[in-house]
């Protein structure tokens, strides 16, 4: 049986933080409401496919958005409906991504008995400043009180999202904010530099000259004091934004990187499927419609030639931090030969038998990838 992910996106936030260009809608009870009802309807139409003659899901991710928007009932409803009609694994990773505003101790424990067994959690920083800066609706002390009423109702798999290279952010602040994620002991930390995404308030900010950031210079250095703080507290840099106990590397993620199939349901959630790549609507007026008239909300098709698909196993797999096997790049000996012209410019290597980013060649991870694109 070939493994296969199923992501489901939840487009609801509480508002938009300030680095956030994603398509996302404030929460109205009654779209929500509606949007719930779509998305089993859209379960519901995938569950009679013959895709699942020869597949197990092994990973479910619901994300967004903030998904903890949704009562646990409504999650839960949706892991069970996602269980009984369709082949999920019994040691199945069940992520829920989580803004500690909406983490309620009440909450907790019925997601976990509904089937949820790993967190993520959008934290983004431990300074009450930045907190602000970036329009989060929670403050430094709510994400640990948050964080640990999910420990006491049993989460034994929790990630935390941290963001770097913010606004006035010097080096010192964000060694205190990873001291603070370390204090915590999540099994799971993903960091991402702050880019400024057109149509964000930074975005306008910075036109009008209100932004300051970090060099280029100490934005690296942030990073690469993220990898040796996080490296000497027992953290497996496993990705290039992520870091993990051993064990608790997310499953889900890894399918992507490792160009795996996933079944995306809800609006603007795309699907690998059969070499071929689908997009769901990115309109929730016309998802809606879509799924009463009994459509699938797919907007956009395109088969994946050999060639790219073998693009796609270097450029993603190029993320994990053990890299691709060398066997790889035998298929096409241009592949092999932009491998040779990054390896003389220091930033990819081989070692025994695999490829991988070098030191600098995970600073500059966009750059390999448009070279064999």
């Amino acid at each position: 049986m070939k493994p296969i992910g199923l992501y489901i996106d939840f487009p609801f936030c509480l508002s938009r933080c300030s680095f956030c260009a994603f398509n996302i809608q404030g929460y109205r009870e009654g779209f929500a409401s509606r949007y719930a009802d779509a998305l089993q309807k859209e379960i519901a139409a995938y569950a009679d496919a013959p895709l699942w003659r020869d597949r197990v899901v092994t990973t479910i991710y619901l994300g967004g958005g903030t998904p903890s928007l949704y009562s646990p009932e409504v999650l839960a409803g949706l892991v069970a409906l996602c269980r009984k009609r369709f082949p999920v694994a019994p040691d199945a990773e069940v992520t829920l991504e989580a803004h500690p505003a909406t983490i309620h101790p009440e909450n907790l424990a019925l997601l976990r008995e509904g089937g949820i067994n790993r967190l993520s959690m959008g934290v983004q920083s431990f300074s009450d400043a930045h907190l602000e800066a970036l329009g989060r609706r929670h403050t430094a002390e709510a994400a640990r009180a948050a964080f640990h009423a999910a420990r006491s109702a049993g989460f034994a798999n929790i990630g935390i999202d941290l963001i770097y290279a913010l606004p006035d952010q010097s080096c010192s602040a964000w060694e205190a904010t990873l001291q603070a994620a370390i204090d915590l002991a999540p099994e799971h930390l993903s960091l991402y530099g702050l880019s400024i995404e057109e149509g964000t308030l930074f975005d306008k900010k910075a036109r009008a000259g209100l932004l300051s950031l970090p060099t280029e210079g100490e934005a690296i250095m942030q990073y690469q004091t993220a990898q040796a703080r996080l490296g000497a507290a027992g953290y497996r840099h496993y990705e290039i934004s992520n870091f993990a106990r051993p064990g608790y590397e997310c499953r889900h993620n890894l399918l992507y990187w490792d160009r795996g199939e996933v079944l995306g349901v809800g609006l603007s959630a795309h699907t690998y499927l059969d070499r071929e790549h689908r997009a769901n609507t990115d309109s929730l007026q016309a998802y809606l419609e879509k799924i009463a008239s009994g459509h699938l909300p797919v907007d956009r098709t395109e088969k994946v030639s050999p060639e790219m698909l073998r693009k796609d196993r270097i450029i993603f797999g190029l993320r994990k931090t053990e890299g691709i096997p060398l066997e790889f790049l035998k298929e096409d000996p241009s592949l092999r030969k932009t491998t040779d012209r990054l390896i003389l410019e220091g930033l990819l290597l081989i070692d025994q038998q695999q490829v991988r980013l070098t030191p600098k060649g995970l600073l500059l991870a966009d750059e390999v990838a448009v070279a064999f694109l």
